[in-house]
């Protein structure tokens, strides 16, 4: 059979990946596929600077990332620069152009993914994305081959590597700025680590994901994404005394009512199966009538991971697997965020003056938000004494309502942090109360 001939668009940490794993592999790739893959053509941002190119391959260098995607000669186009408006014009005219083409690029798929699926549909191609979400775990591959028959009711997810190492710093008592700067350094974390922060990175992926199970796309904007931003050591030791694990969670869920759609920071009892998953790992948790519960877990971070994904995808191409199915468009009942009641953490910085606590419930019970209990320690700072609270299950959507009373004022120095608890309930310490100035301390149950 003829050459299968590719165009690599980037050439950077995942692009050489990909690029000395085919090398590596020719042989057993030949074996897969029944043909011979040659990259023939790489687009870079800078074609002047010399690139290390593994011994045999004569790939030229170019600029113009449109000329490989317009190329008559090139079979398939590797996309692996990331972004959205420029990836979305070199994968359009790539499809146009007749080719295949293989992607990592989960920002541009979640946002214009109907349109590019329509357009490799159109024009009989392929449109594959294994490394997009989760790197070295295929998940893809089983969403849309490797699961029995029936609806899948809930999928839970650690997609961000970068996030999930930095908690797991946290937990150890590093500061967040230490723990970020580290990531970075390791090769974990981008130089804008914004996406990864924010929870946006693992939004753009719960909307692939989202797409596979429910058979259908959903907007970016019915997904409640938060970041984890603001999260400190002293949240992670206030969870690990309750037997928490604190884990940013990208959650698809089938209520009677509709679907609920979140990325957000969560604690989850520090015995669960996702509590295992530390550093760069991620790992995917499916629950259906038919199969029970299903973990998938691999490493979800890292170039070698992701360029393996990515060459499993072109092994596919080669072999001709891998068209778009039609999607049929079906009207989708997308929930409230937050709509549902559970239990949250709260995390106050007051100051240290008689009063606070019964301001703080008094504005949270002007809502109907009900308190389990409250831990304040011995001040250190009396201008920004923490108080963490535990309420009883209200829909994030109230307590939010209600902790908007209580921004930065004469009481508290910052706004109040908080997080979803989807842990069981730990028995409550015994009361205690301190008298001081600031009120209660120690561990209290509130009836508040």
């Amino acid at each position: 059979m003829d050459p299968y001939r590719l165009g690599l668009l980037g050439h950077g940490t995942v692009g050489r990946g990909v690029v000395d794993l085919l090398h590596r592999t020719s042989e057993e790739c030949g074996r897969r596929t029944g043909r011979h893959l040659e990259v023939t053509a790489i687009a870079v941002g800078d074609p002047t600077r010399p690139r290390a190119l593994p011994e045999g391959c004569a790939a030229r260098i170019t600029g113009d990332p449109l000329e490989i995607c317009r190329d008559p000669a090139i079979d398939l186009v590797v996309e692996l620069v990331g972004g959205i408006d420029a990836p979305r014009e070199w994968i359009r005219a790539a499809l146009e152009a007749g080719k295949d083409v293989v992607t990592a690029n989960k920002a541009v798929l979640a946002t214009h993914g109907e349109e590019l699926f329509e357009l490799a549909r159109d024009h009989d191609c392929r449109l594959l994305f294994e490394a997009s979400v989760a790197a070295a775990i295929p998940v893809i591959q089983v969403l849309q081959h490797g699961l029995p028959a029936g609806p899948i009711d809930r999928l839970l997810g650690i997609l961000n590597g970068t996030s999930n190492r930095i908690l797991g710093r946290l937990e150890g008592g590093m500061p967040f700025t230490e723990a970020l700067a580290e990531a970075q350094r390791d090769g974990f974390a981008e130089a804008d680590p914004t996406l990864d922060l924010s929870g946006w990175d693992a939004g753009h992926k719960l909307a692939l994901l989202t797409r596979l199970v429910l058979g259908t796309s959903v907007p970016l904007d019915a997904l409640k994404v938060e970041g984890i931003e603001r999260i400190e050591p002293i949240d992670l030791a206030f969870g690990a005394r309750h037997h928490w694990c604190l884990k940013s969670i990208a959650e698809l869920r089938r209520r009677p009512e509709g679907i609920s759609l979140r990325v957000a920071p969560t604690w989850i009892a520090d015995n669960s199966e996702l509590a295992a998953v530390h550093d760069e790992y991620n790992a995917v948790l499916l629950e259906a009538e038919t199969f029970g519960t299903l973990v998938l877990q691999g490493k979800g971070a890292g170039g070698l991971p992701t360029a393996g994904s990515v060459v499993a995808d072109i092994l596919r191409a080669a072999r001709g697997e891998g068209r778009t199915p039609a999607t049929p468009r079906q009207e989708l009942r997308i929930l409230e965020p937050g709509s549902s009641p559970s239990r949250h953490y709260v995390r106050f910085r007051a100051k240290d003056r008689p009063g606070v606590l019964a301001r703080i419930a008094g504005a949270l019970a002007e809502e109907g938000v009900s308190i389990a209990s409250v831990e304040q320690p011995e001040p250190v700072d009396p201008s920004a004494v923490p108080v963490h609270l535990i309420t009883h299950p209200v829909p994030t959507t109230v307590l939010d309502a209600a902790l908007s009373r209580l921004g930065p004022n004469g009481i508290l120095s910052e706004d109040p942090l908080r997080i979803r608890i989807d842990a069981l309930p730990s028995p409550l310490p015994s009361t205690r109360v301190d008298e001081g100035p600031g009120a209660t301390k120690g561990a209290t149950p509130c009836p508040a």
